[in-house]
């Protein structure tokens, strides 16, 4: 290395140093306005009711839903060789479009869908959809609240196949789950804010209000993707309603934290995070590019989501198109280099008609606008996003970077914003949709973590016992 490139390395690293030391200071929590009005005009007087709903799409609704799949879709021909790159190929999509036509059944979906009980009840303006499931009585362990919190594009069909596995009691653990899977506002059947502002912290105070008038006080979290992003909130913002947070997808990044990342790139392997991961991240520069190449959809997002809105919201068959191909390069990116993106390979780890229900979901309630504002509130000029990030928390956390997600955040990065890390894990198998794709071992995950905080528990209990 000649000696331009050394002081070059000197002056990267002098100017990490800086920014870890000097701009990695705690700032203030945001100002949180403990009412807001979210919903139509000025502010109405709500009840608190929780009122019982069930998923049932008028005939009409499904019979237009018919008929704009009746008509022949207007596919541009894919370039030779390019597979997914592109996006979406057009003969897959020809092929998914005839199956949701001719042989996907709603109704059938719909009582699938409703084998879990669902309310509704209004918080601060807004009508908030959830579904919960609870564990059989009586079987002598542990009942323990566990919000389940989705994200973009997906819905609350993301956990019907972990429901089962978190409610029922198993033998290796003193804990089971008494679960409740909102749909985000905006999202599903859930309401959309009328007014702007409706952020991930906006969204963890209604979260938190929405369990404490479902009878509770304190409970576990648990996210991916934006869920992950709200429950990061929950945890900065109201930490004394948490036993714990357990995530998916680590998204906050302090200052300190990018410090070092950048700075790994010019030191040895190992010097700044675990040698399996450094291939994830460096070059920075290749990772910045397949951030950009899959991040494109989120700049649209957040700049004029509205725009977008209005061809989404018309065509059953660009909406699917537009969910479908980040189901396929979200689960693994090795699809983007498959003719049909693994949407059609028998051992694609979602199954068709799962991805069909949730892009239903968004069809049916017409929420695909409303949804994607979330990134506008979330990286607009007014968002608390980068202070929230660099406020940590000591609330027990349980960390899981599935190995084909989009990012892995090492463990001593994501210790910047999370001070009391319970467990941290990188199951091979897996990628962004993990509770869709392997809900056995987000499941198992989520216990060993959740177990290991409750006996800690017990000896800080055990502890203020012998001391009083």
């Amino acid at each position: 290395m000649g000696i331009l490139g050394r002081i070059s390395v000197i002056f990267i690293a002098v100017l990490a140093w800086y920014i870890a030391v000097r701009l990695n200071s705690t700032p203030p929590l945001p100002y949180i306005d403990p009412d807001p009005w979210w919903g139509l005009g000025e502010p109405k007087k709500s009840d608190s009711k929780i009122r019982p709903f069930k998923i049932d799409i008028p005939a009409k609704d499904v019979e237009d839903l018919q008929a704009r799949l009746a008509q022949a879709p207007r596919l541009a021909p894919s370039l030779e060789g390019v597979n997914f790159t592109y996006g979406m190929d057009s003969t897959t999509m020809a092929v998914i479009l005839k199956y949701w036509r001719d042989s996907y059944d709603w109704k059938k979906r719909e009582t699938k869908l409703n084998a879990y009980p669902h309310f509704k009840t209004r918080i601060e303006g807004l009508d908030i959809h959830f579904m919960r499931a609870s564990p059989p009585a009586g079987s002598g362990k542990t009942v323990r609240p566990l919000l389940l919190l989705h994200g973009w594009p997906g819905s609350f069909v993301e956990f019907m196949g972990i429901l089962p596995l978190l409610t029922t009691p198993r033998a290796d653990s003193e804990v089971v789950f008494d679960v409740i899977c909102p749909s985000l506002p905006g999202y599903g059947f859930s309401e959309a804010a009328a007014k702007p502002g409706m952020n991930t912290l906006a969204m963890a105070q209604i979260m938190t209000k929405l369990m404490k008038r479902i009878g509770f006080e304190k409970f576990y979290v648990q996210g991916g993707d934006w869920g992950s992003g709200i429950a990061h909130d929950i945890a900065t913002a109201f930490p004394d309603t948490l036993y714990g947070i357990h995530v998916n997808m680590v998204m906050a990044m302090t200052l300190g934290a990018q410090a070092k990342l950048m700075l790994g790139a010019f030191l040895p392997s190992g010097t700044v995070m675990d040698p399996k991961l450094e291939e994830k991240w460096y070059p920075l520069l290749t990772f910045y590019g397949i951030t950009l190449r899959e991040m494109g959809y989120a700049h649209l997002h957040a700049t004029k989501p509205d725009t977008v809105g209005v061809a989404l919201n018309s065509s059953p068959q660009g909406l699917a198109a537009y969910i479908l191909e980040k189901f396929s390069t979200w689960t693994d990116m090795k699809y983007l280099n498959q003719k049909n993106g693994g949407l059609l390979d028998p051992d694609f780890p979602i199954s068709l008609d799962a991805m069909l229900d949730n892009i239903c979901v968004y069809w049916f309630t017409g929420s695909i606008t409303s949804s994607m504002r979330l990134y506008s509130e979330f990286f607009g000029a007014s968002s608390p996003a980068i202070t929230m990030f660099n406020i940590p928390t000591t609330v027990p956390a349980g960390l899981a970077g599935f190995g084909n997600d989009l990012a892995v955040i090492p463990e001593n990065l994501a210790a910047h914003k999370f001070h009391n890390i319970i467990t941290y894990t990188n199951p091979e198998i897996g990628g962004h949709f993990a509770a869709m794709e392997v809900p056995k071992i987000l499941a198992d995950d989520i216990f060993i973590y959740v177990n290991i905080v409750e006996r800690q528990m017990k000896e800080e209990q055990l502890q203020k016992t012998k001391k009083s």
